[in-house]
């Protein structure tokens, strides 16, 4: 008898199964493979009638924006007239028909936008009639009906026919209040009968109708595009739930009503009617009558969510489709073959891993343990044979022997930390005995030796009113350990008898499970500390923005008011020329120029304040740092506050930057209304050559916090008041950042330091004297300008004169473009430039300007632009002006601009610079002298 091993054993009973195995494996993955071909071609083709369904809805949606637009523009200015309590005029209806027309040059493809009001709702339709103008009202009856269309590059418009309001494009949107897509109809479009689909929406003023909006798409037009359309080279076709075909590449079909049936020349089956009906999406196999096999698939086509009235149909033949996915079939069954000999090797070679090499690896590790190495782990455990069994045995044995070791060496470990770390960590029993403290606990209680605190409870270490604390807190720590296990607390003003003191000391407790207490203590003092000074810091910040934004805000309004000055002043120059001399209307008129004069001094005061620059200085006369500044000051400080403002004659020049010389009297003269007694008060700001004395009696404290320049001539600016006074001790620090004297919430502490700053900056001086009860005084010294002469006002006015009196030539009659967003400067510019003699257009958006440039039969000498205008500034405008036509002058115009100034504008290309209010004059003698200048 021939007796077999165990592994050959084992092979021979493997054998079969393993035969077995592998031709059932071999049927799954025919199976298998054919059903992953089938998902594959469901799938790429029901993704790919999704992007073209996608596609589609995304052109129409891309169309219909536009007459969503004009509802929405029409909806705004309804409602802008509604809260301005006025009706609307005929400019309204310009604006409309203006937008109509853009929006049919831009979009070409589309066959025609339209609105159509309702009876009087864009004004009185009495007003269209008399314009005598049919963009602005139908012939006959006024009301505003206006169809635009665009072909071959040129924007037609014109009225619909006069029984509109009856059709279904008006009247079933009109009475719907909802947006309305039309069937196909005919329509006119430019006299040509044409078949459409409109989109129209309603347009609606609360509950009411004011008109109606829409656009048309040819659907020959959009026939073509669609022929576009044709995923793996088969036409696709759009039918809607009225089962009528919105869409064929066989164009006889569109409009026609689809064949149902089982037949062979039907276009759908019974089964698919109910899925074409609610347009939701299916795939299914379809059989010619020729034997061709075809895959149809489907996808909703909606404008909006959840609409659900048409359907994409997409017919591919199925050997298209399945093409690619050709090569996974034979793939899987390759793979499945090579998998099943894979395993049935891996189940041979098991046979040598059953026996033979497990006790092979458990014998070793025994001798391991023989010879004392209990650190390496025994193999086989997770076996369920003896050999397991065997193997975890002498596994556990091991594991003790290590654990033994492992704990003696965490406990050492863990007492090495606890020694040495910064929180107080103590073991107490149930009666708060303590059981053990580390070195922070022990000085904690105060005490230097363990013994005498162990055994012993912390109350008997520190002094009584710490242990009142404790002894308030103990019912609390028990009910809380009894309930939830842990307990947190805090004592403030932890005091030992040794003299030990701490500020606050934060308490945490637990049991552990042998029931003795745990007990966490942390000295927060100096986190407490830091917690007050940043709540401090953070205040002062805030403090900070609020005075940034409202500086921010002073500049917004004042750039607003300054196109509103402008017009003002405008025309009031205009009445001053055009009226007689001595005239009662002339003095009306001088008088307006005079406050608005006043008005204007007082906004660039405003913007000088509220503007943030980089402290560039400039020369200036020492008496205007007093004048500029008095106009804000005298707003700044209640009428019981009298303040007096006066400076020496002949006083020489300043190099100084005016804005911050203008911060620094605002924070002083704060600072000095605040420090007064009562509600009224004396101010006094003196300008006078230095140098002179800063004497006062002896009561008086005295500070020179920047020594003030020596040797070189300067002026000196003094501030005084007089209200409460400070302490001598306040006076060297009052000009440290965040330093108040103010309180609370009341002060920020960095206008001072501000004033700091810059007089460092300008090479000055500093000092302030005070006495409680007083009043103090602060002296400011600013070293004189030692250049060339300086060119005052009255310089400046006659080199005016000058080139006044060289001009001989009358000026050119030139072509002017002016561009800005306020109606009502664009207007004062017209009359202006007009009365000179200019051609002038007046353009309000940046983008049409760019148009009218870009026409060469305009022939425009120049182009005057606001800076701030929506969609395009006026230094992006005057550089692709300037591209195109290098030759153009232009001017550039602005109320207030934080990154704009005359050097900004000249090196962006502009040839002047104006800011708001301008003076109509002064611009028109630059335009013609720079054109004398190219002519």
């Amino acid at each position: 008898m021939i007796r077999l091993s165990l592994p050959v054993r084992l092979l021979l009973a493997i054998l079969p199964a393993a035969g077995i195995m592998l031709g059932g494996m071999i049927l799954v993955t025919v199976h298998l493979s054919q059903q992953v071909v089938e998902r594959f071609v469901n799938d790429y083709g029901r993704d790919t009638a999704q992007r073209e369904a996608l596609a589609i809805s995304a052109s129409v949606k891309e169309a219909m924006t536009l007459a969503e637009g004009t509802a929405r523009m029409v909806s705004a200015l309804a409602a802008t007239r509604e809260v301005e309590g006025g009706r609307q005029t005929l400019s309204d209806r310009r604006q409309v028909t203006e937008y109509l027309r853009q929006a049919a040059a831009f979009h070409p493809e589309v066959a025609g936008i339209w609105f159509y009001a309702e009876p009087d709702a864009l004004g009185p339709d009495a007003a269209g009639l008399a314009a005598n103008d049919a963009q602005v009202g139908m012939p006959g009856t006024g009301r505003y009906a206006l169809h635009a269309s665009s072909q071959e590059g040129t924007v037609r418009l014109a009225p619909p026919p006069a029984d509109f309001d009856v059709q279904d494009y008006y009247a079933r949107a009109a009475r719907r209040h909802r947006l309305t897509i039309l069937p196909p109809h005919e329509f006119p479009i430019l006299g040509v009968p044409t078949i459409v689909v409109s989109h129209a929406y309603p347009v609606m003023m609360g509950d009411r109708v004011i008109g109606v909006a829409g656009i048309d798409l040819d659907q020959k037009a959009r026939a073509r595009i669609y022929d576009g359309h044709r995923p793996f080279g088969a036409p696709v076709a759009i039918i809607n739930t009225s089962e009528v075909w919105v869409y064929h590449s066989d164009h006889a079909l569109v409009g026609s009503t689809a064949t149902f049936g089982n037949g062979p020349g039907d276009q759908f089956s019974i089964g698919e009617q109910v899925f074409v009906d609610q347009a939701q999406p299916y795939s299914l196999e379809r059989r010619l009558a020729d034997g061709t096999r075809l895959k149809r698939f489907t996808w909703p086509v909606d404008l909006f969510p959840g609409e659900g009235r048409r359907l994409l149909v997409m017919d591919v033949p199925l050997d298209r489709l399945a093409g690619p996915f050709a090569g996974i079939r034979t793939a899987i069954l390759v793979a499945g073959v090579l998998c099943a000999l894979l395993l049935t090797g891996l189940m041979v070679a098991a046979v040598r891993l059953i026996v033979a090499k497990p006790l092979k690896r458990l014998q070793a590790g025994v001798d391991g343990l023989r010879q004392g190495d209990y650190d390496r782990t025994l193999p086989d455990q997770d076996r369920p044979d003896v050999i397991g069994d065997l193997a975890r045995g002498l596994e556990d044995f091991r594991r003790t022997l290590v654990e033994r070791d492992s704990l003696r060496r965490d406990l050492q470990r863990v007492a090495a930390c606890i020694a040495v770390a910064h929180d107080a960590i103590y073991m107490m029993s149930r009666d708060y005995d303590v059981l053990y403290a580390n070195d922070q606990a022990l000085t904690l209680v105060g005490v230097t030796d363990a013994k005498d605190l162990l055994g012993r409870r912390i109350s008997q270490f520190v002094t009584p009113e710490t242990a009142a604390a404790l002894a308030a807190l103990r019912q609390q720590i028990g009910v809380s350990l009894a309930h939830k296990g842990v307990w947190k607390g805090r004592i403030d003003n932890w005091a030992t008898l040794t003299g030990y003191e701490v500020e606050a000391v934060e308490f945490t407790a637990s049991i552990d499970p042998g029931g003795d207490i745990l007990v966490v203590a942390r000295d927060v003092s100096e986190r407490d500390r830091v917690e007050r000074e940043r709540q401090v810091l953070q205040r002062q910040i805030l403090q900070q923005d609020k005075l940034e934004t409202v500086g921010q805000l002073a500049s917004g309004v004042a750039h607003d008011f300054n196109n509103l000055l402008g017009a003002i002043l405008g025309y009031a120059g205009f009445l001053s020329t055009d009226l007689a001399a001595g005239s009662a209307a002339r003095g009306y008129a001088d008088r307006i120029l005079e406050v608005g004069t006043r008005a204007k001094d007082l906004v660039r005061q405003i913007l000088g304040f509220a503007r943030t620059d980089a402290g560039v200085q400039e020369v200036v006369p020492a008496r205007t740092i007093i004048e500029d500044a008095q106009v804000v000051l005298r707003s700044t400080v209640p009428a019981t506050t009298r303040l007096t403002c006066t400076a020496e004659e002949g006083l020489p020049p300043l190099r100084a930057n005016p804005t911050q010389m203008m911060q620094v009297l605002m924070n002083l003269v704060i600072n000095a209304h605040d420090a007064r007694r009562g509600d009224a008060g004396d101010i006094s700001i003196r300008l006078n050559r230095g140098p002179l004395p800063f004497a006062f009696p002896p009561d008086w404290a005295t500070a020179e916090i920047v020594p003030a320049p020596a040797g070189v001539p300067h002026v000196v600016l003094d501030v005084a008041d007089q209200g409460s006074g400070l302490p001598p001790d306040h006076l060297a620090r009052m000009f440290e950042p965040f330093f108040t004297t103010k309180g609370q919430d009341k002060g920020t502490g960095l206008g001072l330091a501000n004033v700091l700053s810059i007089v460092k900056a300008h090479g000055g001086g500093l000092a302030v004297a005070s006495r409680l009860g007083a009043g103090t005084v602060i002296r400011i010294t600013l070293p004189s300008f030692s250049g060339p002469s300086f060119s005052g006002p009255a310089a400046m006015a006659a080199a005016d004169e000058q080139s006044e009196a060289a001009r001989t030539a009358p000026p050119a009659i030139l072509r002017v473009l002016v561009v800005d967003d306020t109606e009502a400067m664009g207007e004062l510019l017209r009359e202006g430039l007009s009365r000179r003699g200019h051609e002038v257009t007046v353009c309000g958006d940046p983008r049409a300007a760019l148009d009218l440039l870009s026409d060469k039969a305009s022939g425009f000498n120049a182009l005057i632009t606001d800076q701030v205008m929506p969609g395009m500034t006026g230094m992006s405008l005057i550089h692709a002006a300037k591209g195109r036509h290098p030759g153009l002058i232009c001017v550039l115009c602005t109320g207030y601009s934080a990154n704009v100034d005359e050097a900004a504008a000249r090196a962006g290309g502009a040839d002047a610079f104006f800011i708001k209010p301008l003076s109509v004059k002064a611009l028109m003698d630059r335009l013609d002298a720079l054109y004398d200048t190219r002519r």
